[in-house]
């Protein structure tokens, strides 16, 4: 009783929580090198060394970014789902200039459906226990990520979209975190000001201060020391379960 007294003090403030996702409540089950290059095998593409898939796509992730910021969500000559078609083809080619584009059209399918789905990612300790104990205390709970349209199936493949009101993606925003802007609608939407809103994610920069800065609370959740040194420290955490457990033990200071 008196940890739920507690959890309960420490959220009245708050009419709307918003989580990111990736690496805060979902993570990848392998990295996206080892995850291609499996893919690339059942689809009869062999013996492609992972360390040197996950290099290129790093490479060239940041450099599709570059040239379509956001998932291409500004501009006129790329969809979304074509902007993954880019990026799985500009891999493959550099990792083998023969293969075919039908082969790697195939390969670039298959991951754009397994990204979507439970085949990928997996629940972070104590996501859910944390999500409904935020639900039951909070009117409004959502999403605020950097990613696709794609987030809403990946969510409900994972079972926990119901668990919220609205799921925002930066591609729909049209802006990434920490832009102001991005943390901007869902005020609007729900009518709620700034300092009625918390939001929970694992990167300093994008998450914790971008929020921050557009008038939010925050938390942060990362094993990073050096992340973890910039925030306040009843604001960080190493893990969902001890993020949790201070929220019912504590005072935090907003």
């Amino acid at each position: 009783m008196l940890r739920s007294t507690q959890f309960i003090k420490n959220l009245k403030r708050f009419r709307m929580v918003t989580f990111d996702i990736t690496d805060t409540l979902l993570k990848f089950r392998k990295p996206p090198g080892k995850q291609y290059a499996e893919t690339a095998a059942l689809l009869g593409v062999q013996n492609l060394d992972p360390k040197q898939l996950q290099q290129i796509f790093q490479e060239e992730y940041k450099a599709l970014t570059k040239k379509y910021p956001n998932f291409g969500s500004n501009s006129k000559e790329i969809t979304w789902q074509e902007w993954w078609q880019q990026l799985v083809h500009n891999i493959f080619i550099r990792v083998d200039s023969r293969l075919q584009n039908s082969q790697i059209q195939r390969i670039s399918e298959r991951l754009l459906e397994q990204y979507r789905t439970n085949e990928c990612y997996m629940h972070i300790d104590g996501n859910i226990e944390l999500l409904q104990r935020i639900r039951d205390s909070c009117k409004y709970v959502g999403v605020i990520s950097n990613t696709d349209p794609g987030l809403d199936s990946l969510l409900r493949s994972m079972n926990i979209r119901q668990n919220f009101d609205f799921v925002y993606t930066s591609y729909d925003l049209g802006v990434e975190k920490p832009h102001q802007g991005a943390f901007q609608k869902p005020l609007e939407i729900y009518r709620v000001h700034p300092h009625e809103a918390l939001h929970i994610g694992n990167l300093y920069d994008k998450d914790y201060l971008g929020a921050r800065n557009a008038g939010w609370c925050s938390l942060l959740v990362t094993q990073i020391k050096e992340e973890a040194q910039k925030a306040e420290s009843t604001h960080v955490y190493r893990n969902l379960r001890e993020m949790h457990y201070a929220l019912e033990t504590i005072t935090i200071k907003w």
